[in-house]
């Protein structure tokens, strides 16, 4: 049972600090699951962003597999419980009182002062994900490929996903 607190706990703070998406938690979400729980490996922890990111529905749907690692069925309904249930919560209670108060200064004043929080949280997702995910010239050169695909192509990126897979089976295995 305290799995499942525990789990709900990360997730839940986590939800609460992911402003501009959840790139910007993937560094404290890796030292959470992976350094202080170990409930995933860092190989599982980009294996399970990866996955999310070409599922249909939320981006941080990798929760549900850090859940089901650490403590099954439950655990991944816990995890996303807790990664959506708080900010979902948030962004209902701002949502309906955002146009009273849509015309106060300190209201812009957040959304000037979020604007950089939200660039440098991407910022170290992005990192993470090089860091945990590059490993040598030829990984370096499929991201730096599909990085360059993504953004000059009017195509889902799903195909850039795709295309590094493909990549890395043929050269890297």
């Amino acid at each position: 049972m305290s799995d499942l607190i525990e789990l709900f706990s990360v997730f839940a703070r986590l939800s609460l600090v992911a402003f501009g998406g959840g790139v910007g938690i993937l560094p404290e979400m890796e030292r959470q699951v992976v350094g202080a729980h170990g409930w995933v490996t860092h190989q599982q922890f980009v294996d399970a962003f990866a996955l999310s990111q070409i599922t249909p529905g939320p981006g941080m749907l990798m929760v549900a597999v850090i859940g089901y690692r650490a403590a099954g069925p439950v655990g991944a309904a816990v995890a996303c419980f807790g990664m959506f249930g708080p900010a979902a919560t948030v962004a209902w209670l701002a949502a309906d009182r955002w146009s009273r108060l849509g015309d106060r200064p300190a209201v812009a004043l957040v959304r000037t002062t979020l604007g950089p929080v939200a660039l440098g949280l991407l910022g170290a997702g992005v990192y993470t994900l090089l860091r945990l995910g590059v490993h040598g010239p030829g990984t370096a050169i499929v991201a730096g490929a599909s990085l360059v695909a993504v953004a000059s192509w009017s195509r889902s990126p799903a195909l850039a996903v795709a295309f590094g897979a493909g990549a890395g089976m043929l050269f890297f295995r």
